[in-house]
């Protein structure tokens, strides 16, 4: 008699319990119409090991934007397989002119900079960007905290 409620209930504790993830990095330059979208872009242990997808052949310019998220979907499969696969939407727009290697330059010599009284939210929005950074450029980020 009981079982009949199992899946009700999980559903319902998926509905409550997941929350939206978004992460989106910017550069200086030009964005153009090129837009390369994957909604199911492999990541793994709750996104410790992030989502990569490769595009210099769509956008030989370099990237424009890129944005990471878990969609509901996405976030129904993270929670019925425990978080262990965790697959991402990722988007990325191509610039308009520029080279991908100056771009990449730009990138890691820019790092982030946190202050030491920042809150949660701003803590959480600083170290979200500088991870998608790192996986888009596949170079380590750098976040500075001032005093």
């Amino acid at each position: 008699m009981r079982m009949k409620y199992v899946l009700p209930v999980l559903l319902a504790s998926c509905l409550l319990f997941t929350g939206c993830y978004q992460a989106r990095m910017t550069t200086s330059k030009e964005p153009s119409n090129t837009v390369v979208e994957k909604k199911w872009a492999t990541s793994f242990l709750y996104g410790l090991v992030p989502a990569r997808i490769d595009v210099t052949q769509e956008c030989p310019n370099g990237i424009a934007a890129a944005e990471r998220k878990m969609s509901f979907p996405n976030m129904l499969v993270s929670t019925l397989t425990f978080n262990i696969y965790s697959p991402q939407s990722v988007r990325v727009t191509c610039a308009a002119d520029g080279s991908m290697s100056s771009a990449s330059e730009s990138l890691t010599e820019a790092g982030f900079t946190l202050s030491a009284d920042a809150t949660q939210s701003e803590i959480r929005y600083v170290l979200n960007s500088a991870a998608l950074q790192s996986s888009v450029t596949q170079e380590p980020a750098q976040v500075h905290v001032t005093e």
